[in-house]
């Protein structure tokens, strides 16, 4: 098994929600402790409170890992004078790190959007409600040895290359000769100063978003055997990845219905809708994790008539039934999926990493409100 630090485990987040998918207004990243820190336990959360901290001393955590941000508002003091500073100051005691992914979380693939519309049994084939990232891709071609094709395949794999649709670890190849002659000064892994080589050789072929451009290029060169290995770069002008909130499907479920679904699936106490007609069949159906009311427009625009966020507003209701759209507030707590589904995904890292690592789904945390 590995000892991993902070940094290994931010590596493989940001291959799998990079942090340029996040708003500029979101403060994401590493909020506390440092990236070199040996993590033996790691704890997932939707957010950092002082039931997750109680838990995580008891369980003796090095990494938190959240949706949530810890520190939303920039500090002017850090005293005991406030309860929230004082669950800061406390974390900085324990030396727990804090690491969050938010809406870069929301937009990636088979994130937070693609959660709940799991959840919510909405079928494949979903599109983005409000798309917020835009990327090209590249596609790297490589000579390799051989007997190093698998190394060099994996280590390009996990640096993010590979990634078609909903498939993983694509690649293509083909086998031929490669030959060359050492100069003197060169330390050649294959052959001899002077003399050419031919070596029997694999044209390995994979497509990555162009965002991953250096961790595609590094991990050439670092599992390559070669002293300067040769590739070529191409810029796929075909090719384009959108990322974004929300998924919205062809779904056919009356409001009704999908209350019971919802509350059945999140096993909540109760939630609000608006709804002129509880039994009205819809054929289109949005979802939209947090606070989504704003983009109800951009749902009703693709079709949507019935639209399943949180922190809706009285006014924000008013208006949605106005427009011709049912809406559900299933609460902000919905999204509190991120700590099962997050665990699966690191588990799935570990399991490839050979990780020394321990990892625990937040027990203790609950949502705020209660219904009566």
């Amino acid at each position: 098994m590995t000892q991993i630090k902070v940094e290994d485990i931010i590596q493989r987040i940001e291959q799998f929600a990079p942090s340029y998918l996040a708003e500029d207004w979101d403060p994401i990243g590493l909020s506390f402790g440092t990236s070199d820190k040996v993590v033996n336990k790691l704890m997932i959360a939707l957010d950092v409170d002082a039931d997750t901290i109680q838990e995580a001393q008891e369980l003796g955590i090095d990494l938190i890992f959240t949706h949530h941000p810890a520190i939303f508002k920039s500090l002017k003091t850090l005293n005991t004078e406030n309860s929230r500073r004082n669950e800061y100051i406390n974390l900085i005691k324990s030396d727990i790190a804090v690491f969050s992914a938010h809406t870069n979380i929301d937009a990636a693939d088979y994130g937070m959007s693609d959660w709940l519309a799991d959840a919510m049994e909405l079928p494949k084939g979903r599109e983005i409600i409000s798309p917020s990232y835009q990327e090209g891709y590249k596609k790297l071609v490589v000579y390799v040895p051989e007997r190093d094709v698998e190394e060099v395949r994996r280590a390009l794999h996990n640096a993010g290359a590979g990634e078609v649709g909903d498939y993983q670890d694509v690649s293509y190849s083909i086998k031929g000769q490669g030959r060359f002659t050492p100069q003197k000064g060169a330390d050649p892994a294959v052959g001899k100063i002077g003399k050419e080589e031919i070596v029997n050789e694999v044209r390995i072929e994979v497509m990555f978003p162009s965002q991953l451009t250096t961790n595609v290029i590094t991990a050439v060169q670092t599992a390559h055997p070669y002293e300067e290995p040769v590739y070529d770069l191409y810029t796929l002008e075909n090719e384009k990845k959108v990322y974004g909130y929300g998924r919205i499907a062809d779904y056919e479920a009356t409001t009704e219905e999908m209350i019971g679904k919802i509350i059945s699936k999140f096993d909540l106490a109760g939630l609000k809708y608006a709804s002129k007609d509880p039994k009205k069949l819809h054929k289109k159906i949005a979802v939209f994790g947090g606070a989504g009311a704003d983009y109800y427009l951009e749902a009703k625009q693709k079709g949507a008539t019935l639209f399943i966020t949180g922190d809706v507003s009285y006014h924000n209701a008013q208006d949605m039934l106005r427009d011709g759209i049912d809406v559900i507030d299933a609460g902000h707590y919905i999204e509190s999926v991120f700590v099962s589904e997050m665990s699966q995904v690191i588990n799935k890292w570990k399991k490839e990493e050979s990780w020394d690592l321990d990892i625990f789904p937040t027990k203790k945390q609950k949502d705020v409100f209660k219904f009566s």
